[in-house]
């Protein structure tokens, strides 16, 4: 087996197209699907099913996709590793971060890391949704739910704060409810139900048992807008809302508090500049433990 072969069949899965895959790797379609037959041959299985939309992994695609993504994250890192200018103070880093907070505490602290190690190139990505951790394709993941598997090495790092808000005219405009029953008068930002898993929506579902959201978005900075707008009240990280000057509702009563944990991935946790980094991050969340968990700081 061509364990290069990895690479097609990863871009398949994920796109579902030859076309695609071949934009994306810069080969022909019909390279895509000699090395996918290859792989195929080699491996005697039938890995995906051709039909009129694309292709979908087969049963035993799907089992060949996390050893896959393992092989391959594995591989990305060898090869890094063997680009490292000498000292290893250089070279790119993948992180993935909570929505909101890389962009409120992580981006502003990245001056100091940009001047003392000029070298080391950042790829920050943010979102709602965990990052799935059998894919390995960050070295530094944050994030606010526990894993169950991964080969990670994990600590908490702090807490994060949650609470109702709404934007002061829409606090003019309204009584304020003094209970969570009283929530269901009011508009409530929700999340789209592809988000309905997330701890925070489940919360939100807690407070306001069998009242639908009057709008539903998919990620906190929609959210935010829309609270700020006067659109409803939402359920908003501390930190976030604080800053963008929205007032608290059920200050009193109602209020979530997650762990935040900082998970570097095995293989890329030997490589300095993963270690810089990480180290970088862990001051920047101590330094701002209060902001995170209650607004205030």
């Amino acid at each position: 087996m061509d364990w290069d072969d990895l690479k097609f069949f990863l871009a398949v899965a994920r796109s579902k197209s030859l076309s695609a895959t071949s934009r994306e790797l810069g080969v022909s379609a019909s390279t895509v699907s000699r090395r996918i037959a290859a792989l195929e041959q080699a491996l005697d299985l039938k890995l995906f099913r051709h039909h009129r939309d694309g292709y979908d992994l087969t049963e035993a695609g799907e089992d060949l996709l996390p050893s896959a993504e393992i092989a391959a994250a594995q591989m990305a890192v060898l090869e890094r590793s063997a680009l490292e200018k000498e000292g290893g103070f250089s070279g790119e880093v993948r992180l993935d971060a909570p929505e909101l907070l890389g962009q409120n505490i992580l981006l502003p602290s990245l001056g100091t890391l940009a001047s003392d190690y000029p070298d080391i190139r950042l790829d920050i990505r943010s979102s709602v949704r965990p990052v799935r951790l059998n894919a390995r394709e960050s070295d530094i993941v944050l994030r606010l739910v526990r894993p169950e598997h991964g080969s990670y090495k994990m600590r908490t790092v702090g807490k994060v704060g949650f609470g109702l808000y709404c934007s002061k005219g829409f606090a003019q405009g309204n009584w304020m409810p003094s209970h969570a029953e009283e929530l269901q008068q009011f508009r409530v930002i929700g999340w789209n139900d592809e988000l309905r898993f997330l701890t925070m929506a489940l919360w939100l579902e807690e407070l306001c048992p069998g009242t639908p959201p009057s709008l539903k978005l998919s990620s906190f900075n929609a959210q935010l807008e829309a609270v700020q707008k006067g659109l409803g009240v939402a359920v908003l990280p501390c930190f976030a809302a604080k800053r963008a000057g929205l007032m608290r509702v059920l200050e009193d009563e109602a209020s979530l508090t997650l762990d935040l944990w900082l998970l570097v991935q095995d293989q890329a946790a030997k490589l300095p500049r993963v270690r810089i980094v990480s180290e970088h991050l862990r001051r920047v969340l101590a330094n701002n433990d209060q902001l995170l968990e209650t607004g205030v700081g």
